[in-house]
């Protein structure tokens, strides 16, 4: 067995499981663990951010874009607890984190002594945010505790794992026994309850199905196609999984989410038409389904790793604690060449609905239609979008189509601002060569604005499509329906110049006032490869954009 620190322990079992990309920053706790990393740069590139909660959104990025976990390395106390509110929305999304941080010295831990950033109960403080956390007492553990942490990603729905290491651990040695990768055992589901469930699709007239957030990190977009063109099935995506089946194939009716922010949606009502569902990896959150009336089919074939929030929401005919894409493919295996199509009927309705939907839009979006259609028109079809839960990106979830998985992600979990840029700098590190677009509002962006400078150090280019109507513009428009616009409070800014900004670490800014420049700026932008901020004045605010 080969003598290894405890940082060397970390670098090598993260390498073992095929981790090419770390997010963090470095701190006095993690000296010995950055020491080993130094050796390793050949095969594991390091993103140094400029505060831990937007490592904690890079890294968050990098996973939604490539479906592989983003690993990021944090230090003991405050830089573990910045990290906190990207752990969170990792946790309630559904996105695979591993964060390796420190903790004090063996002596100290639990003593209450107040050592160099001794916290409370760190243990304690990330329990609520991840699926599993550990402290890990002895070098001689870490590899183990890695490959159990990799092991979870791919058997139980994707969220974040910490792991904390005494800072004294790091720089001590052991004869460490390495361990290579293994191949998990994917959940396929209870054999009786996958073909009860098959036997309800082939009887079924008028089948949906609902894709959710583990088919975005997890995979099967390709075999849920092929399912859903055998049968005919009428398509929709869950908060989460929008591009997780292509928006302009014909039987896709698009993201299905809410009435009060989301606007009218017909769809919401027809899918209650259809004789049954089948739930793919989605969770089904009261925010986007119950809590907003959205009506389904009496029947329910629920496939979730999550056996704990299967039924939570609504009544399950036929639960299966399963990997989505092996239940698919099984599905698929069984139905071979059998003619099972529900007939041209059923498809005349469902492009009958899409209709109805788009009219619905003209009514009521007209504007924010038109901005998003030009969005789309001078995107590439491979573009990633990351976006902040502001009014823009709240349109964007019915105007924006998205054609592939994987490039669609906001935080739909904890639903808090700040995650689109360093989301989007997670993601162009993932996947360089795709354009990679962050919507934001000028208050979402100065969550982390600072990692600009990020950025410019190792040469990362997102666009910046920022939407600025010098308030928090959601809730400035909350308190005017509730209270009246004469008691809106506290939902002003008092902005800087944004351009200067981008300018002041070497990157070029654009303003605009209509849709026709803004598509212009923006197709420039992506086309120069380089980060550009292409700012949208919307005094009047964003559905008055014209």
């Amino acid at each position: 067995m080969p003598k290894l620190t405890g940082g060397q322990a970390v670098i090598e079992s993260l390498k073992a499981q095929g981790v090419d990309t770390v997010f963090g920053i470095i701190s006095i706790h993690n000296l010995d663990l950055f020491d080993s990393l130094f050796g390793s740069q050949d095969s594991l590139q390091f993103i140094g951010g400029r505060l831990e909660l937007g490592c904690g959104f890079m890294a968050d990025g990098y996973a939604r874009a490539t479906g592989k976990p983003g690993i990021l390395f944090t230090s003991t106390g405050p830089g573990a607890a910045d990290s906190m509110g990207a752990i969170g929305e990792a946790y309630f999304s559904g996105s695979p984190i591993l964060e390796i941080t420190t903790n004090v010295e063996q002596e100290f831990l639990g003593s209450g002594k107040l050592a160099t950033h001794e916290t409370k109960d760190q243990l304690g403080m990330f329990k609520a945010v991840t699926d599993w956390n550990a402290s890990i007492p002895e070098v001689e553990s870490i590899p183990d505790n890695i490959t159990e942490a990799f092991d979870r990603f791919q058997t139980r729905r994707p969220r974040p794992i910490e792991l904390e290491i005494p800072t004294d651990l790091l720089g001590t040695e052991a004869d460490v026994e390495m361990l290579t990768a293994r191949q998990p055992d994917i959940p396929q589901g209870d054999p009786n309850q996958v073909e009860k469930a098959l036997q309800m699709l082939l009887k079924a007239k008028r089948p949906a199905i609902l894709v959710g957030e583990e088919v975005q990190q997890l995979g099967g977009t390709q075999q849920i196609i092929e399912l859903a063109e055998k049968l005919g099935a009428v398509v929709v995506t869950s908060d989460g999984a929008k591009g997780a089946f292509p928006e302009d194939h014909a039987q896709s009716l698009g993201q299905i989410m809410g009435k009060r922010i989301w606007g009218e949606n017909p769809v919401q009502e027809w899918l209650g038409t259809c004789d049954m569902v089948v739930v793919l990896g989605s969770i089904l959150p009261h925010r986007s389904t119950s809590g907003i009336g959205l009506q389904l089919p009496k029947d329910m074939v629920h496939v979730l790793l999550d056996g704990e929030a299967i039924g939570k929401n609504y009544p399950v005919t036929v639960p299966i604690v399963a990997n989505s894409q092996a239940v698919v493919q099984q599905w698929l295996g069984a139905i071979g060449d059998q003619d099972v199509h529900k007939g041209a009927a059923f498809q005349d309705d469902i492009k009958s609905i899409r209709g109805d939907m788009r009219s619905r839009l003209e009514e009521t979006w007209s504007n924010e239609l038109k901005v998003f259609e030009t969005v789309r028109e001078v995107t590439p079809r491979n573009t990633i979008f990351s976006l902040d839960p502001t009014v823009g990106a709240s349109r964007a979830t019915r105007c924006l189509d998205i054609y592939e998985p994987r490039t669609y992600m906001h935080p739909h979990g904890w639903l808090g601002l700040g995650f689109a840029f360093p989301a989007a700098i997670g993601a162009k590190v993932g996947k360089p060569d795709s354009p990679v677009v962050c919507v934001t509002g000028d208050g979402g962006f100065q969550y982390n604005f600072q990692e600009l400078a990020t950025c410019a150090q190792y040469g990362i280019h997102p666009v910046v499509l920022m939407f600025n109507d010098n308030a928090w513009g959601v809730l400035k428009g909350f308190q005017g329906d509730r209270f009246g616009n004469n008691r809106r409070f506290a939902t002003d800014l008092v902005n800087p110049d944004f351009v200067k900004i981008f300018e002041s670490y070497g990157f070029e800014g654009t303003k605009v006032t209509n849709v026709k420049d803004m598509g212009k700026a923006l197709e420039s932008a992506i086309a120069s490869g380089k980060t550009h901020l292409v700012e949208v004045q919307t005094p009047d605010g964003f559905g008055e954009l014209t």
